[in-house]
């Protein structure tokens, strides 16, 4: 079986799943601005790249941010679960459960593995 060859990325592989494993950052930051309609953020660890996303809310933004670093890293769905996600500290989240606070928009800040 050759690991590299990722043309049937829905059923779960083991060898994959460990092949695929130094993909993953051990932290990624972000910089938060609002928008229109809710909120964009870049993941600043891939300058090169320009790796953004955007969502209604601050909830939503988290997800949106994992699942932005996990394409860009071409991770398969079917890994990420046990890949796990990054998460802000946990002060950062309580603030963050309905609005993302001015003091947290344009400021770079880390997220920590969930």
């Amino acid at each position: 079986m050759n690991i590299f060859n990722f043309s049937s990325r829905s059923k779960y592989d083991p060898i994959e799943f460990r092949a695929l494993l130094w993909k993953k950052p051990d932290g990624i930051e972000v910089v938060i601005k609002q928008a229109d309609d809710g909120y964009f953020a870049q993941l600043t660890n891939f300058k090169e790249d320009n790796v953004i996303t955007q969502a209604h809310t601050g909830r939503e933004l988290i997800g949106m941010v994992n699942s932005a670093m996990y394409d860009f890293l071409d991770i398969p769905e079917v890994y990420r679960d046990e890949m796990g996600y990054f998460l802000p500290p946990e002060d950062v989240r309580e603030e963050m459960k309905l609005e993302i606070p001015k003091k947290f928009l344009n400021k770079k800040f880390s997220l920590i593995k969930a």
